[in-house]
């Protein structure tokens, strides 16, 4: 099934492509891709905003295709569950992912580790032409670290500390990540649903 991904986030795209390539969803990006006010009160409603802004678009231009989008967020305990829905926007929409890094950490300075538990969450929203949407919801907990560790992943990733493996997420190799992240929590879980629809 021809898939568009509804992100302008390069990391997020080669994640989902990896975590859908053996599935029956064939993933492409979508060049136009036009990002869309992301104002809903929950993840599942941001990503519905954006699965639907995008399969609008391509309606409209006289593709019919099925749209995948994800909203996610960290939500670090300590924190009072913030930044959240707002991860992707924390510190304002001008500063890069060092800074949002950064000023998460600052605001974590002094609190020990025991109390520096987070949780990734992923909510993925496929809608297909004619059929109502699904919505599946994926998460990992963690720790957050007291600085950065890794070069690899995207976002959060240098700072979130996955205990099995006992290092951050941009220390994994993709495959490791991928294969527990909250992402490939929601991946499974939407796979079920498509398959019960079948």
């Amino acid at each position: 099934m021809k898939t568009y991904v509804a992100t302008g986030n390069p990391g997020k795209l080669r994640e989902l492509k990896a975590l859908f390539a053996k599935s029956p969803l064939r993933l492409y990006a979508y060049r136009k891709y036009a990002g869309v006010v992301e104002d809903a009160r929950s993840y599942a409603g941001n990503a519905l905003l954006k699965a639907n802004a995008l399969a609008t678009a391509l309606h409209e231009r006289g593709i019919e295709a099925a749209v995948i989008a994800d909203d996610s967020g960290l939500e670090v305990d300590a924190l009072g569950g913030r930044p959240g829905i707002l991860s992707a926007r924390y510190g304002g929409d001008e500063i890069g992912w060092p800074a949002r890094r950064a000023m998460l950490l600052g605001e974590l300075r002094g609190v020990p580790p025991f109390r520096r538990t987070a949780r990734f969450v992923s909510v993925l929203a496929l809608v297909e032409p004619g059929r109502e949407p699904l919505v599946a919801t994926g998460e990992v907990r963690g720790h957050i670290l007291e600085g950065e560790s890794g070069s690899g992943g995207f976002g959060y990733d240098p700072i979130f500390l996955y205990p099995p493996a006992g290092r951050s997420f941009a220390a994994m190799s993709e495959k490791e990540k991928n294969a527990v992240s909250h992402r490939c929590h929601a991946a499974e879980a939407l796979l079920a649903m498509l398959h019960e629809r079948a």
